[in-house]
């Protein structure tokens, strides 16, 4: 949501440089975890900073096009800010400023101001007469008024600073898939105390500060926590849910990586990790049940060898390889180092998966039938499970 913050700093090193105005970093300020590191990293690295308030204002003058730095890829533009500076911005933004106004001998012949995505440090010019500085004022106005959390109830339809609307579901912690480690550690993916907002049907926004900035539709009825950790779960159930702390809610899971399968009232900072022994006729359908999506879920099933070593199914992640489908009686394996059989918080893998992109080592096809245990991987949120 782009926004105008009230006042900005800009950064330049004092001991000279190659123009005749110094060349500075405009950064906005703000009370956001980001905005604050970008003001105290500017603090360390440049030997003067100024704030000055961020209003529209005329002179804004192209100087030069050059690359920043000798490594850098692209060009950008060197415009010389009235108040004495010289900023960089992209040739995007130049060319969303000549759609809007002219430029005469390098004078931009409008007002201009600087301006940003919600919270984001890096700012972009934009002149008084383009459509999306008419946006930016109405966006800060809603930013300035937003709401306190203590004002929304579970079930109220509410509005987003990144622009999503959506039901809000209450404070939520959300447990996901074990998810594999560069150091080929396997552990269950935690998200707690999230602040959840249900875009549509099934799909969820989470943010530990998702920003309410208005109440568009109060509940007649406000659920309780309870009642909605309910309807969220019967959507997991039903296999119909996606959630992503991305402002695009439009996507699906790529691999397990943020894909939830449990959410609770729980807080529980570890999960535990346990092994209930089934059938080979259950090993199969658990084998099924984890090849849904657009990848397999190493952790839901676990088999021993009569050697009493364990391994874990090694599904391809599909969407990679389209077309790719495993089956009980071919599939490959990844070693698991030695455990506790009855609880762990983690596994870890001799080596890492063949499945990953930057292996290609190809190893034997085996069966359930090479197997003599199998085993159900619960997950235990204190005295909640899943799998």
């Amino acid at each position: 949501m782009l926004n105008i913050s009230k006042n900005i700093y800009f950064g330049w090193d004092a001991s000279g440089g190659k123009y005749e105005l110094p060349e500075a970093a405009v950064i906005p300020l703000g009370d956001s975890a980001n905005e604050k590191r970008k003001i105290d990293g500017a603090a360390r690295k440049y030997s003067r900073l100024q704030d000055h308030e961020n209003i529209p204002l005329p002179g804004f003058t192209l100087h030069k096009t050059d690359k920043k730095n000798y490594g850098s890829v692209d060009q950008t533009w060197l415009v010389i800010d009235p108040r004495g500076f010289m900023v960089r911005i992209t040739s995007y933004n130049l060319e969303q400023i000549l759609h809007v106004t002219g430029i005469t001998e390098g004078l931009i012949q409008e007002k201009c101001i600087w301006a940003r995505e919600n919270t984001e440090t890096k700012m972009t010019l934009i002149p008084v007469s383009s459509k999306s500085y008419v946006e930016a004022v109405r966006n800060t106005e809603l930013i300035e008024g937003k709401v306190s959390l203590k004002d929304v109830s579970i079930g109220d339809t509410v509005l987003l600073q990144n622009k999503l609307q959506g039901t809000y579901m209450g404070v939520i912690s959300l447990y996901g898939s074990l998810l594999e480690s560069f150091s080929n550690t396997l552990t269950p993916q935690i998200f707690l105390r999230r602040q959840v907002i249900e875009v549509s049907p099934g799909r969820y926004h989470y943010q530990s500060d998702v920003k309410i900035l208005k109440i568009l539709k109060k509940s007649d009825a406000p659920w309780t926590r309870e009642e909605s950790v309910k309807k969220i779960t019967e959507q997991i159930q039903k296999g119909n849910s996606f959630f992503s702390s991305n402002s695009d809610m439009t996507g699906r899971y790529y691999g397990v990586h943020g894909k939830i399968m449990h959410v609770s009232l729980t807080a529980a900072p570890k999960v535990n990790i346990m092994f209930e022994e089934v059938s080979k006729s259950d090993a199969e359908t658990l084998f099924y049940e984890s090849m849904t999506g657009t990848t397999g879920d190493i952790g839901m099933l676990l088999l021993e060898d009569a050697g009493n070593e364990r391994y874990l199914v090694d599904h391809p992640y599909i969407w990679s390889s389209p077309g790719t489908f495993t089956s009980p009686h071919s599939f490959e394996i990844c070693r698991l180092k030695p455990f506790d059989i009855n609880g762990v918080t983690k596994l870890s893998l001799y080596e890492r998966r063949n499945s990953q992109m930057f292996n290609s080592t190809k190893k034997i096809l085996l069966s359930l039938d090479n197997f003599v245990k199998f085993y159900k991987i619960v997950k235990y949120v204190k005295n909640e499970t899943y799998v």
